[in-house]
């Protein structure tokens, strides 16, 4: 697929001390890497040699064998359609580097120094090798539709890594050559930090960790190699496997490049790398992994459902103390996304220690209402402690669609919204009354299909639901109902598996709203990729297919796709006038994440 690349991080079983040894090792792992699809690969520090050949180093005789050993890998993975990264120890004059090399097709296409060798505890490099000089600038690798640079080891550690130097110019992955002890906890912070850094500079980073065949003299190599994604740890061979090990990750460049681009911050920073080209044509990937629920999968830490709840109503308090309100107004319809936003007004309440009678629930039955989703509403009113109202808003809708001329028994457009606008009237007008503020239900999902009625559900005092997707909405919805007592419990979880409706026509086949929009699932998916990676549309829909084959029939994906994108460009008009409300995963508002004109065909 157009963007995406297979890469490893591989610890070879090492003969300390035998280079050629190892460059055969090296070579098979390159192989099999390669054809499996893996366009990059790297090893571990001074894989070539071992890193734990101490003043071995000086002789003349293993720096030759460390030299016909690196040349020997290349002439061997010359045929291969892979980039490797391979350690060994570089003699320049009468100065030994701690370096890397760079092959593909036959050549060094270029090599890297360690620039900070560390010399405390187990360590004493500075006796063996010399520094990369200060003056030498990182070098950025541009192989075909991959950019990477490297780093050794200790390089990671430091204040401020080559990576971070190199990362302002652009680059898709970091290749670090390590040679890292293990003891107590430090397995640990090590694969945080090469989470962070990932997630600091918006690409992959690939560590290839020295494992088994270093000598234990004074320490242990736990060989633990791993692949972190922006942020996330993709791959991760774990400690101690006592052969060689390898752990791939598929990156999407395109998606990580839209994140680069996306924060000003790094566009901004001085660039300062060199860039070597490679005359390179390597495979791309296939994904290995879709997830259906990416949202979550970004987002969804422990306990994600009660931080919503904990923003939300930190986020409302706040207001309402800035407005001088002690209560708050929410129309209840007996859905999901109002149920929210109910139990996030309750959250609020309670965070400002008010009684719960000041939530004020109001349900109104219109045309298209059940029996079973008003009392559903109510019943929910009631099991949160909140005052509860019924106000039927037929009549005064019947009066409006007279007064204007419409015979009632069209069902189009203005039938359907004078409802959602006369709640909302309904509702602006109770808060008056009470000193208090209406609270709006609308999610993500609806208001970037613009799934709302203009200055009708559209519109609210604050809207508490604005950045979170339907998923999301009905996910918690379910794990709240799992740590509440009954009645509270069975309602939320009818409410979190019923049909999704507005309501507004006579009959369940006319209100089905994923009837006429397409499954909740798929929008929310390419809402995701949308958002966060800037996904084209034609990759969107390769990306779904794939995720949702066997789920969804390939006609279903393609034409809820088709409605996605059509709605998200029609409904902007609707987003550049919306209330505000708290941001919890992307945020629509003109005022927080996405501009772009109403305007646009």
């Amino acid at each position: 697929m157009k963007g995406l690349y297979k890469i490893s991080a591989a610890t070879p079983r090492l003969r300390l001390g035998d280079a050629a040894a190892n460059a055969e090792e090296m070579t098979r792992l390159a192989r099999k890497a390669a054809e499996s699809g893996v366009a990059a690969i790297v090893f571990p520090e001074l894989c070539v040699t071992g890193y734990t050949c101490g003043d071995l180093f000086f002789r003349d005789d293993a720096l030759s064998a460390a030299e016909s050993a690196l040349a020997a890998f290349v002439r061997e993975t010359a045929d291969l359609p892979i980039v490797s990264v391979v350690g060994f120890p570089q003699r320049d004059g009468n100065a030994i580097f701690n370096a890397a090399a760079v092959t593909h097709g036959g050549k060094i296409a270029g090599v890297v120094r360690k620039r900070h060798l560390p010399t405390y505890r187990e360590y004493y490099e500075a006796r063996q090798f010399t520094p990369a000089p200060d003056a030498e600038p990182p070098k950025i690798f541009d192989a075909g539709g991959l950019r990477f640079c490297v780093e050794i080891c200790e390089d990671l550690w430091a204040a401020v890594p080559p990576s971070s130097r190199a990362a302002a110019s652009g680059v898709d992955v970091v290749f670090n050559l390590s040679a890292s002890t293990d003891y107590l906890g430090k397995s640990a912070r090590r694969r945080e930090m090469v989470r962070q850094q990932s997630q600091r500079l918006g690409c992959a980073y690939a560590m290839a960790c020295a494992g088994i065949g270093e000598s234990s003299s004074d320490a242990v190599f736990g060989g633990d190699s791993m692949i972190a994604v922006a942020g996330r740890i993709a791959a991760d061979s774990g400690l101690f496997a006592g052969e060689s090990s390898r752990v791939d990750a598929v990156v999407d460049v395109d998606a990580l490049r839209y994140r680069r681009r996306s924060a000003t911050s790094m566009a901004a920073a001085e660039k300062v790398a060199e860039i070597v080209a490679i005359d390179a044509k390597l495979p791309e990937a296939e994904p290995s992994e879709i997830s259906r629920s990416p949202f979550l999968d970004e987002f969804g830490e422990p306990n994600w459902h009660r931080d919503i709840l904990a923003i939300q109503a930190a986020a409302l308090a706040r207001r309402m103390e800035s407005a001088h309100s002690e209560k708050l107004v929410v129309g209840v319809s007996g859905g999901a996304d109002s149920a929210l936003a109910l139990l996030g007004a309750a959250a609020a309440i309670d965070r400002l220690s008010l009684p719960r009678e000041n939530l004020i629930v109001v349900v109104m039955p219109g045309f298209g209402s059940t029996g079973h989703t008003q009392s559903t509403a109510a019943e929910l009113g009631r099991a949160v402690g909140a005052t509860c109202r019924v106000v039927d808003i037929c009549e005064a809708c019947r009066r409006h669609l007279a007064d204007i001329g419409h015979d009632e028994a069209t069902h189009d457009i203005a039938y359907e919204n004078v409802q959602a606008r006369m709640r909302t009237m309904v509702l602006m007008d109770i808060a008056n009354m009470e000193r208090a503020l209406v609270v709006g239900t609308g999610d993500l999902s609806e208001i970037a299909l613009g799934w709302n009625t203009y200055n009708g559900d559209h519109m609210s005092m604050y809207q508490l639901n604005c950045s979170v997707p339907k998923t999301m909405v009905l996910g918690a919805l379910k794990l709240v109902a799992e740590e509440s007592a009954e009645p509270l419990r069975s309602i939320l979880n009818e409410i979190a598996n019923a049909p999704i409706t507005p309501e507004l026509v006579p009959g369940a086949a006319a209100n089905d709203s994923e009837a006429r929009l397409g499954p909740y699932e798929l929008h929310d998916f390419f809402l995701f990729h949308f958002l966060a990676n800037g996904t084209d549309a034609e990759k969107m829909l390769a990306l779904a297919r794939l995720a949702f084959k066997g789920i969804y029939p390939d006609e279903t994906i393609t034409k809820t796709l088709q409605t996605f994108l059509r709605r998200f460009r029609q409904a902007q008009y609707k987003r550049n006038c919306v209330p505000d409300g708290p941001k919890i995963t992307f945020s629509l508002s003109p005022r927080a994440d996405w501009r772009m004109p109403s305007d646009i065909l």
